[in-house]
């Protein structure tokens, strides 16, 4: 696997362990992922930035 794929099934884990904490399904959690990840490749966001944005879609999401 590439440096790329290793960080984005990281990414995954991690980020599906703090969604299953608030009770969202695995679906929503790519859905948003993928969407921040198009968004962020356009404007050139940092990964940190990126990840910081799914997070707080992600607790959007459950409001």
């Amino acid at each position: 696997m590439s440096e790329t794929t290793d960080r984005s099934a990281a990414e995954m884990r991690g980020l599906l362990r703090f969604a299953q904490g608030l009770g969202l399904d695995e679906a929503t959690v790519r859905e948003i992922y993928e969407t921040v990840g198009r968004e962020a490749m356009a404007t050139g966001a940092s990964d940190d930035t990126r990840m910081a944005e799914v997070r707080k879609r992600l607790l959007a999401a459950v409001s």
